[in-house]
C-alpha cells in the first residue's frame, strides 16, 4: 500500500531498540530504568518488536507493517527482560510528554497495576494509542492489556504453520499459548514471526519468535497506518482498526475480538 506510516511517531515500550540494526532507523528514545543510560537494546526483544512495526522496505527478508513510521525506543525492561511498575509508568508518561501517537507494549503481568492504568489514562488523554500483548499463559488477558485504555492483541497461528505444539491445527486459529478473554480487541500473527534482532544476538540480524509479543506490534504498525490515514484520536484509531477487521471462522470473541485487520481496508 502507498501508506507506510510516514511521520507517525511510534514508541516501543520494551527492552530498547538496537541503534545499529541496519534495517531499523530509531528517531530517539528514553531509558526509564536509568535516565542517564542509553535506550539501546541489551536483550533483543524490543528490537524484534520494532522490526515488525517498521523494518525498512529494502531487499531484506523482513518489512515492517509501517516501514516509514518514526521509531522511538522506550526502555522499561532490563537485559533480563524484567521491569517494575514505576519504570513502565515512567515510559508511558514519556510517550504522553513527547508527542508519541502509537505506543506498543509487548509486556504484561498476571496482576492488575492500578498506577499503570492511571498513567495510561493520562497518556490516552494526551493522544497516545496503546497496543498491548494479551499474554502467553493461555489464561486471562494480562495487564496492562486488560485495561480498556489498551488495545489487547492475541496470537494467531498463520495458515501453514505446522508446529503442532504452538498450533494444534494447520488452518488459521489461536495459538495454544495465547491468553484470551473479553478484553481481546484483535488477533494478529504471533507464531514463528521473523523480524530484526541485534547483530550481536544473531549475525544474520533476523530471527523468528513466537508470542503475543509478536502479535502486538503487528497491530501497532496498523495503528500507525490508521493515524497516517487521518485517525486523530485513540478512539478514532480503534474504530478504524475495527472497521478494517474481519472475524475468523471457528474463533470466539474472547479469542479474536474484532478479528484480523486487513491493512488494505483501512480508511
Amino acid at each position: 500500500s502507498s501508506n507506510q506510516g510516514a511521520g507517525v511517531k511510534v514508541a516501543v515500550i520494551d527492552t530498547g531498540i538496537d541503534p545499529n540494526q541496519p534495517d531499523l532507523v530509531v528517531a530517539g528514545g528514553h531509558n526509564s530504568i536509568d535516565k542517564n543510560a542509553p535506550w539501546a537494546d541489551d536483550h533483543a526483544h524490543g528490537t524484534h518488536c520494532a522490526g515488525i512495526i517498521a523494518a525498512a522496505m529494502n531487499d531484506k527478508l523482513v518489512v515492517g507493517v509501517a516501514p516509514k513510521a518514526e521509531l522511538y525506543a522506550v526502555k522499561v525492561l532490563t537485559k533480563e527482560g524484567g521491569g517494575d511498575m514505576f519504570g513502565i509508568m515512567d515510559g508511558i508518561m514519556w510517550t504522553a510528554q513527547n508527542g508519541i501517537q502509537v505506543a506498543s507494549m509487548s509486556l504484561g503481568a498476571p496482576q492488575a497495576m492500578p498506577l499503570i492504568q492511571y498513567a495510561l489514562q493520562m497518556a490516552v488523554n494526551a493522544g497516545v494509542t496503546f497496543v498491548a500483548a494479551a499474554g502467553n499463559d493461555a489464561k486471562a488477558v494480562n495487564w496492562p492489556g486488560a485495561y480498556p485504555e489498551a488495545i489487547a492483541v492475541s496470537a494467531l497461528c498463520p495458515t501453514g504453520v505446522t508446529n503442532t505444539k504452538l498450533c494444534p491445527n494447520t488452518n488459521e486459529g489461536i495459538s495454544t499459548f495465547s491468553s484470551r478473554g473479553p478484553e481481546v480487541a484483535f488477533i494478529a500473527p504471533g507464531v514463528l514471526v521473523p523480524s530484526t534482532v541485534p547483530l550481536w544476538h544473531d549475525a544474520s540480524g533476523i530471527k523468528s519468535y513466537s508470542g503475543t509479543s509478536m502479535a502486538c506490534p503487528h497491530v501497532s504498525g496498523l495503528a500507525a497506518l490508521a493515524v497516517a490515514k487521518g485517525a486523530k484520536t485513540p478512539a478514532a484509531v480503534r474504530a478504524a482498526l475495527a472497521a478494517a477487521a474481519t472475524r475468523l471462522n471457528g474463533l470466539s470473541g474472547d479469542e479474536q475480538g474484532n478479528g484480523l485487520i486487513d491493512a488494505a481496508k483501512l480508511r
